[in-house]
């Protein structure tokens, strides 16, 4: 008997079979395979439209009187780090230097230029040293010798409610210009 025979008896509407369920079962599964790889792809080729990379996330770090005038101090940049997949809650994303001058407040990252190595106070007087490959700052961050092609990387600030907040920020090593990525 064919299908046309069956569906005369009952109005023209026939039960699903066990094929229809198998094709809806297929037709669903894709679609939502599709969706679990089209939302990040998505995700990841609209995020720098919208100045989610290379922008920086602005970082709320210690309070703007607990940093002593004109004494440097390394401050841990905590936050919520988001990738495609995942977020991971208060993680240290990096450090900067952070320096009071009366009522601003500057702050450099704490990479080295040259090749990424961390940059530590200099222990012969003010400024900076990358111990890696002996690139030395002054106090203001400016190169004084090295091979460094660049001063530290500054990054911005702002004080809120009596915080320093840092923009945090990554900037390609290597090259004279401060460029981020």
């Amino acid at each position: 008997m064919s299908d046309d025979a069956r569906n005369a008896g009952n109005g023209g509407t026939a039960p699903m079979g066990r094929r229809g369920a198998l094709k809806t079962l297929a037709a669903v599964g894709g679609a939502v395979g599709c969706g679990a790889i089209a939302v990040p792809t998505v995700r990841f080729l609209v995020a720098p439209a919208l100045g989610a990379v290379g922008g920086g996330n602005w970082i709320k770090t210690v309070a703007v009187d607990s940093l002593p005038e004109g004494e440097p101090k390394r401050v841990a940049l905590v936050a919520d780090h988001r990738d495609a997949w995942t977020l991971e809650k208060q993680v240290e994303l990096g450090a900067a230097w952070i320096l009071r001058k009366g009522a601003a407040v500057v702050a450099w990252s704490t990479v080295c230029p040259h090749l990424g190595c961390a940059v530590d106070k200099s222990g012969s007087g003010p400024g900076f040293n990358c111990p890696c490959h002996d690139s030395s700052f002054d106090a203001d961050g400016q190169r004084l010798n090295g091979p460094s092609p660049r001063a530290l990387d500054s990054l911005a600030t702002r004080v809120e409610d009596g915080f320093v907040m840092v923009q945090f920020q990554r900037f390609r090593q290597g090259t004279p210009e401060k460029d981020p990525i």
